[in-house]
């Protein structure tokens, strides 16, 4: 039968009681709206697992430096949260290493989770809340198996309703459609096993709303990757951006993709350099050369034709 549901993770975090920030200047930051943001990952059991999230503020993304914020880990998306500690944000003056592709740019928390917390198999949650004020940032990690495979589907065109939807959301319309039938596609792989990557352009202060839409939209839990820039990438720029997500993917885990979704033109050029097989690569609606890929119209036709599940591995 069909593999079981990746976890939602969806249990309540604990309780945040704001106790103040350490600095005068902070209360000033953190008079914006919260734009915080923790960065998914696949990982490997026995190689590198990193919690990296970034805490900012307002319009200007103002960072919140030199903080400190408490984190907890949901180990298998199940039981108690533990407690992993209180960590301070970074500044100018103390910045981390780029880690995992992520380049301190200040108010960025780095969690080593191998000393000592290292996660097995399945999917994991880390919240982070900050002590100033209570609010938080979430994280998903999914540490995948030997044999794992993978889809990656870009989401602004491929999955909603159009290419520049949250542009429409972002000025005050309401979330976008998904288009009819993608969800179910990603369902049916999920449900066979297959991991997904879901790899947007957007902005890295969009991944909390892109969360929710996908949630809302019934699409199956995975992992999601924005850009680390607050302006997000276009054309050619998100093209290069996709190309590096994917080799970090393959540097990473040495998972090449089984399957691939978009839209645009740069999605055909990205998964063909990652080597992505082109027949399974799927372009909705794309008049262009989709070198051997297939081009369609409508997810529901595709969910019986090519991703009935088989046998779930053991």
């Amino acid at each position: 039968g069909a593999c079981p549901a990746r976890p939602a993770c969806d249990a309540p975090p604990p309780p945040a009681l704001p106790r103040g920030f350490r600095h005068t200047r902070s209360r000033d930051v953190a008079s914006g709206w919260p734009r915080h943001r923790g960065r998914d990952l696949f990982v490997r059991a026995d190689g590198p697992q990193w919690a990296i999230a970034k805490f900012a503020y307002g319009p200007q993304d103002d960072d919140l430096e030199d903080e400190d914020v408490e984190a907890y880990l949901l180990r298998g998306c199940s039981g108690a949260w533990e407690r992993l500690g209180a960590f301070r944000t970074s500044d100018d003056d103390h910045l981390h290493p780029t880690t995992e592709g992520i380049p301190d740019t200040g108010g960025r928390v780095y969690l080593d989770l191998t000393a000592g917390r290292r996660l097995e198999v399945g999917r994991h949650r880390v919240h982070l809340a900050v002590v100033g004020d209570g609010t938080s940032a979430d994280l998903f990690i999914e540490v995948l198996p030997p044999d794992a495979r993978v889809a990656v589907t870009d989401i602004d065109g491929t999955l909603t309703s159009s290419e520049v939807a949250v542009v429409g959301e972002l000025l005050g319309g309401g979330p976008p459609d998904a288009h009819p039938g993608a969800a179910a596609a990603m369902h049916a792989l999920a449900g066979s096993g297959v991991h997904l990557f879901y790899v947007t352009a957007r902005p890295e202060w969009l991944v909390g709303n892109t969360r929710v839409w996908l949630r809302e939209q019934g699409f199956p839990p995975g992992i999601l990757h924005t850009t680390i820039g607050v302006t997000g990438a276009f054309g050619g720029a998100a093209a290069r951006y996709k190309t590096v997500e994917l080799g970090w993917l393959k540097a990473r885990t040495g998972i090449v993709p089984l399957f691939g979704f978009g839209n645009m033109p740069s999605d055909v050029a990205t998964y063909t350099a990652a080597g992505i097989p082109p027949s399974r690569c799927f372009y909705y609606k794309l008049d262009a050369d989709l070198r051997g890929g297939v081009g369609h119209d409508d997810y529901r036709r595709l969910v019986p034709a090519l991703f009935t599940p088989p046998a779930c591995a053991p």
